[in-house]
């Protein structure tokens, strides 16, 4: 639970020390050989390279040479680290005087990781003569190995003090790979595209503007390398036992989705009400969230009781998250653990969670971060190192991620740099966990949230909230009806023994389950509460699958119908576990009925429609496991008469903040000619001074004055006909918040609603 109000950053710096070590031998017999090519952030000091090294040791993947004619420099310990980093080398010289053929003879990789251009765009080289160096040292690459695979990164930020258009220059370069790489794959030697841009700082990741620190900045290189190195290498995440992840749902061991709708319980302060378990169960909940202690504050609880626990879970049929609190706002709070801590306790327990996959998921820390920005800074690496340490000891079970900022992600850490960390994860099994309190006391800011982690693709649930707060009044009503709406877990703080200060927040009083307090006659028999939307895991006897197909929506209303545009509005459907959202289908005039977009709410913005024509919309419904409804009435609505034609269009959301300066920006492309768009910017300026705060999400944000130019992501470059994709970030403006008034995507104007 979050018991701190947002307040002014305490900023620190961590170093870590180095050693000067002797290089390692080669791995097995016939390793994959894997070279590092770059500049001094390859080079030296180049740490990210050991902990690259160090990580697929601990998962598994000892079958790697890391090969190059440089030796490895001192990080801290012994590791395999020959490679190309040579400090100060342009990629264009290195092209130039042919200095790469000599490389490869002596380094013979399979794999190539290449972070290079820095000191290009330094140098102020066009991107275009960049990308050609690319193709010169790609084509000697492949002269030396016709297999190769070829590993590039968007290369990180960079800010020196001496080139203020550096920022944009990387921007721009980075805004040209993927298209490169895209041109330039084949099948028998494949280019791979990392983002090492998103996410990286560097006023926060650097020593200097350039050169990543090692609190932080080889902690986020490492982590975007991983996968991509293991996807070369061409292993496969071992496969699921129990509890995981599939896409953005939690699923059972035979495939059933899981949504959790629970209640958290603070065992370690009351280990003698071991009743509550059962008591907690009698109100339907499927989940419960057992409070444990990893020793640094509190306990630490042993494994006899850890297993205990499990017992007592397992006789009410509840799915138990097991959490350690004693992270408990890291780096603020005096005395919290670290998540490594953490990792070392739940090792420490492993002979009582291990055979227990289909019931037990294990939430890394609780709130494992509080408000020091710079602190909170290091989630990423801290969280993915943490999960590293635990697959390495053989727990196999579905993971659960704490936001930092007590739990809250209020600077939107989390959000931006979870799919890295579910990248870490081996097994590809974490869920993330967002604590909603008084951050999240609008349903903008719910949705918002809630939108990007579903724009994302990535797996999230509320790990706590309540209806009130001592930082603000959360919007608790708003949290259960889009969880549920949206097929999302919730679990609720808290069953009983909360501090005087925060006691509203008990569902029961004395964990007295007759005796119920507001919050608790709230979430456990309200309106998309627990009584009403919970459904027992399988794994007790639950049913074996959901084949109810959610109830059929409203007719849909039209208003602000324009001669490009409408809007639509149409009354939710029900479902036995949860809508996660609504197709909208279009008909122009008497014709038939096409799919136009999809959404999560209850409204639809269509836009780039032609004048002076009728249209017909109807709806359908969808559930978590796929079941769809009958499709709804339907309504016609006329467009007027006037102007408007595109092949792509645009649709701009821009909700401000309450009592800031704030806004969030969400924008939806769609494209409407009859071929693939493969690669796009879109861009447009902002009439009245709005700066975007990077880096934003869907893709790859940059902003020079007014003009913002927005480039897409690897996994959202290619737009079908008709295939939509949503971006998005957050701002701050100055007396109002116009909306742009054009957009255009690669350089053509596109129709707006």
């Amino acid at each position: 639970m979050t018991l701190r109000f947002l307040r002014a950053v305490v900023t620190g710096l961590l170093l870590a020390a180095c050693v000067t070590l002797a290089p390692t031998a080669a791995n097995a017999a016939a390793p994959t050989r894997v070279m590092a090519l770059g500049d001094s952030i390859t080079g030296s000091p180049g740490c990210w390279r050991a902990l690259l090294w160090k990580h697929l040791q601990d998962t598994g993947h000892t079958g790697v040479d890391f090969v190059g004619s440089l030796p490895a420099p001192g990080c801290g310990f012994t590791y395999d680290g020959e490679n190309e980093g040579h400090g100060g080398y342009l990629a264009t010289n290195i092209a130039r005087d042919n200095q790469l053929p000599g490389w490869l003879s002596s380094a013979r990789p399979d794999v190539v990781l290449m972070h290079l251009g820095t000191n290009d765009v330094w140098s102020n080289i066009p991107a275009s003569t960049i990308l050609g160096a690319y193709s010169t040292l790609l084509g000697q690459m492949r002269a030396s190995n016709p297999a190769i695979k070829l590993v590039v990164a968007q290369i990180i930020p960079m800010n020196p003090a001496n080139c203020s258009a550096c920022g944009q220059r990387v921007v721009d370069l980075n805004a040209a790979i993927p298209g490169w790489a895209r041109a330039n794959s084949t099948a028998a030697s494949p280019i791979t595209v990392v983002d090492q841009w998103t996410g990286f700082s560097t006023a926060a990741d650097t020593t200097d503007g350039v050169h990543p620190n090692t609190t932080t900045g080889i902690q986020k290189i490492e982590s975007r390398w991983y996968p991509a190195l293991v996807a070369a290498l061409g292993s496969e995440p071992p496969a699921a036992v129990g509890l995981h992840v599939e896409g953005a749902r939690v699923v059972e061991g035979n495939g059933t989705p899981f949504v959790m709708r629970g209640v958290n319980h603070a065992h370690v302060w009351y280990q003698s009400q071991t009743r509550a378990f059962a008591d907690i169960k009698s109100f339907g909940a499927n989940t419960v969230r057992v409070v444990l202690g990893s020793g640094q504050r509190w306990g630490p609880t042993p494994a006899a009781e850890v297993g205990n626990v499990i017992g007592l879970c397992k006789q009410s049929k509840l799915i138990c998250v097991l959490e350690v609190h004693d992270t408990t706002g890291y780096g603020e709070q005096s005395g919290a653990a670290t998540l490594d801590q953490a990792a070392s306790y739940w090792i420490s327990v492993a002979s009582a969670l291990k055979g227990q996959e289909n019931y037990v998921v294990i939430n890394l820390g609780n709130e494992p971060f509080g408000n020091n920005a710079q602190v909170s800074a290091t989630w990423a690496s801290a969280t993915s190192s943490a999960i590293s340490r635990l697959r390495g000891a053989g727990l196999q079970h579905l993971l659960m991620a704490d936001a930092p900022m007590w739990g809250q992600d209020w600077g939107n850490i989390m959000r931006d740099n979870a799919a890295s960390v579910l990248n870490a994860d081996p097994q590809r099994n974490t869920v993330f966990s967002i604590h909603m309190y008084g951050v999240y006391n609008t349903a903008d800011k719910v949705n918002a949230y809630f939108d990007a982690f579903k724009s994302a693709g990535l797996p999230l649930v509320v790990g706590e909230f309540g209806h009130n707060h001592s930082d603000g009044d959360p919007d608790e009503d708003t949290i259960l009806a889009q969880a549920q709406a949206r097929g999302l877990g919730y679990l609720g703080w808290s069953w009983s023994g909360n501090s005087s200060d925060v006691a509203y927040l008990d569902m029961v009083n004395s964990f007295d389950p007759a005796n119920l307090t507001p919050w608790g006659q709230r979430i456990l028999n309200g309106a998309n509460g627990i009584r009403q939307t919970s459904k027992e895991a399988t794994i007790y006897g639950g049913s074996p699958g959901d084949t109810q197909p959610p109830s059929t929506p409203g007719t849909p209303v039209a208003s602000g119908v324009t001669s490009m545009g409408l809007a639509l509005t149409w009354t939710a459907s029900t479902d036995n576990v949860g809508v996660t959202g609504y197709d909208v289908l279009r008909a122009v005039g008497s014709g038939s009925f096409t799919q136009v977009g999809t959404t999560a709410r209850t409204s639809f913005a269509d836009s780039g429609l032609t004048p002076s024509t009728t249209y017909r919309y109807q709806v359908r419904a969808k559930d978590a496991a796929g079941n769809v409804s009958a499709s709804s009435g339907i309504v016609s609505a006329t467009t007027s008469a006037g102007g408007g034609t595109g092949t792509c269009k645009v649709g701009y959301s821009g909700q401000n903040w309450g009592g800031g300066n704030g806004f969030t920006a969400s924008i939806a492309i769609t494209n409407t000619g009859t071929s693939a768009i493969n690669g796009w910017t879109l861009a447009f300026s902002y009439a009245n001074g709005q700066t975007v705060t990077l880096p934003g999400w869907g893709a790859t944000f940059a902003q020079s004055g007014a003009a913002v130019t927005a480039t897409n992501m690897t996994w959202n470059g290619t737009l079908a006909p008709n295939a939509s994709t949503t971006i998005g970030f957050n701002g701050t403006f100055s007396g109002t918040n116009p909306a742009p008034s054009s957009f255009t995507l690669n350089g053509s104007a596109c129709t707006t609603a």
